[in-house]
């Protein structure tokens, strides 16, 4: 009988110690997910995904080589020219490398800068000219992407163009 007892006790305790463990993952889980039941924590793992994907969305992809030998040699002919290209975010930042590195290799004098102002998004050529829309063709083909070309007196008075790579539109 003494023998029973110590054993139930000892089980009990033994139990009672992997409920409070049970008991302290299940608290754990519900810290996590702010109280939400499975169904809740499950759409808000989709919409996160949904908004990593968006985000992957935003990002201009490298030109291939096809795309820059295409844009070089549309541009080679305007003759030596000085152009900035200006990043909106880091989501630019693989197309402009690829777009100054293909300005410089025709002999245009090309830098990467960011803008002081909001750059608008997608792409966009200043100042108006032939110049600017053949960067602008140039730069249709190379990317798959609208481009606008919009007026700067200050810009065409320095002789000087902007690419502005914005935000990717969908």
């Amino acid at each position: 009988m003494i023998l029973g007892a110590i054993i139930w006790s000892m089980l009990r305790w033994r139990y009672a110690k992997m409920i409070e463990h049970r008991n302290g993952i299940i608290a754990l889980y519900k810290a996590r997910l702010n109280g939400a039941s499975p169904d809740q924590a499950k759409a808000r793992m989709d919409s996160l995904e949904g908004q990593v994907v968006s985000l992957k969305n935003r990002e201009w992809p490298k030109l291939t080589p096809a795309a820059v030998t295409d844009l070089e040699s549309i541009l080679a002919p305007q003759g030596p020219h000085v152009v900035s290209v200006l990043l909106q975010d880091r989501d630019s930042v693989f197309l402009a490398c690829d777009l100054v590195d293909a300005f410089k290799r025709i002999g245009w004098k090309a830098k990467r800068d960011t803008s002081v102002n909001d750059v608008p998004d997608g792409l966009t050529v200043w100042p108006e000219d032939d110049v600017a829309r053949a960067i602008c063709n140039a730069l249709m083909m190379a990317t798959g992407a609208l481009v606008t070309v919009r007026e700067d007196q200050h810009l065409k008075d320095q002789g000087t163009y902007a690419i502005g790579i914005g935000h990717k539109l969908d």
